[in-house]
């Protein structure tokens, strides 16, 4: 098993994976084992007699990645509070803060000289469970010329010197949007000095506290009032970064996450993660023989894999939505990090989801038949046979599933169990 850390993605390999969107187009016939009078026009001969087989070592590569979402590619992030498991903060930039404002009656701007009501306002999604005790948000000033871009840098500044907001909030007041209320002096003095204004934003509880902030449906923004007439509209200030130098990358930073406690080291060769802080993805590539794709039908496809007690016991009793995700890239990719980014959604080709506990080990079958038609039908000059299995939220929690590799105990490795039929024939009965 190859083992694989934080890929970037450039935007050239993004256009060559086009053509591998012929899946969505994919048709294949529905065979119903009832015998020839009932076979559909173009299906095989269905009188003949179903086979099995079982094969191990069928995996010509089996990784775990680590690093997903990709930076960039998400706009919503969680904020964890575990103790040691897991710590999780966030980043917000307004880079860009008015200075001077201008009152309806009056022909010309004024400077700001007071501000009042300072509030940051984002969007929580509350589908991935409510918290189940108060939640404290605490917001600093992160502000410094130091690589600011990397955790190290921004840890320290998570302190009482630098905290500029905090509000508790009750479980019943956490719905959808959040005003988290911080110093007026702060940004008052920001605005008349043409500062930038960063906040951290750290969540606690007295339980473990998940809070996701949905960047994607409402970015987080901050408001505030620069007079007390009424006629003045309050100011709103959208999210903004102006570094690192280059505009789309600097957009990338205007929301991003820190991952202060969690991120595991990936595992040893002999196991397979899932999920975690660290957002670990498995890819798995299939080298399975060109006849049980192309020239039988394939009635069933079974993905067995042999699931492990999670290495993350503080976690080990959430359950992990798990998403089987179909591999869109062409198969002239070659770099396992770009092709693992290239997964679609398993609707995609009629592919499920499961739902796994981290602490109960045991036989998982996972069902593939509609990536086999898939693959039948695109061609595997257009195609790479592969999967990706993934959490459905990815960093959005400790949580991780461990299953055995092709590195394991031999009698533990995955295997794929295949039901078919031999193609006998075509046409009308």
């Amino acid at each position: 098993m190859t083992t694989y850390g934080v890929f970037v993605l450039p935007d050239r390999i993004l256009r060559s994976a086009l053509g591998a969107l012929l899946l969505v187009g994919v048709v294949a016939c529905t065979e119903q084992m009832t015998g020839s009078l009932g076979c559909p026009e173009l299906c095989g001969d269905q009188s003949a007699s179903l086979r099995d087989t079982t094969l191990t070592g069928m995996l010509s590569l089996d990784s775990t990645l680590t690093g997903f979402p990709q930076f960039g590619a998400s706009r919503d992030f969680t904020l964890i509070a575990q103790g040691d498991t897991a710590d999780v903060r966030l980043v917000i930039r307004f880079d860009t803060l008015p200075s001077t404002f201008r009152h309806p009656n009056a022909s010309a701007d004024s400077a700001i000289t007071r501000v009042d009501s300072a509030r940051i306002m984002f969007v929580v999604d509350t589908s991935i469970g409510r918290p189940k005790a108060p939640v404290t948000i605490e917001a600093f000033d992160v502000d410094t010329t130091a690589a600011d871009s990397l955790g190290s840098a921004l840890v320290p500044l998570f302190r009482a010197s630098r905290l500029i907001g905090s509000r508790t909030f009750d479980v019943a007041e956490i719905r959808d949007t959040l005003p988290l209320p911080i110093s007026n002096a702060v940004v008052l003095a920001k605005s008349a000095a043409g500062a930038r204004l960063r906040v951290g934003l750290r969540v606690s509880s007295t339980q473990t506290v998940r809070l996701r902030v949905a960047g994607s449906l409402y970015a987080p923004r901050l408001l505030f009032r620069v007079s007390p007439d009424t006629l003045v509209a309050r100011d709103t200030v959208l999210l903004q970064s102006r570094t690192p130098a280059g505009e789309t990358i600097a957009t990338v930073y205007a929301m991003y996450p820190i991952v202060v406690a969690g991120a595991l080291p990936i595992p040893s060769s002999d196991i397979l993660a899932v999920g975690g802080v660290n957002g670990a993805r498995v890819f798995l590539r299939f080298d399975v023989p060109p006849i049980l794709v192309d020239s039988v039908q394939v009635i069933r496809a079974s993905l067995l894999l042999n699931q492990v007690r999670s290495r993350v016991t503080a976690s080990s009793s959430d359950t992990v939505a798990m998403l089987v995700s179909p591999i869109l890239a062409g198969a002239q990719l070659t770099d396992v990090g770009t092709i693992a980014a290239f997964a679609g959604p398993p609707s995609l080709v009629g592919l499920d989801s499961v739902r796994l506990v981290p602490k109960d080990p045991g036989l998982r079958s996972i069902e593939l038949v509609n990536l086999f038609r898939a693959w039948r039908g695109v061609g595997s000059a257009n195609s790479i046979r592969a999967i990706v299995l993934r959490a459905k939220r990815e960093a959005s929690s400790a949580a991780e599933l461990d299953f055995v590799s092709s590195e394991g105990a031999p009698a533990l490795r995955p295997r794929l169990r295949i039901t078919y039929v031999p193609r006998r024939g075509f046409g009308l009965p």
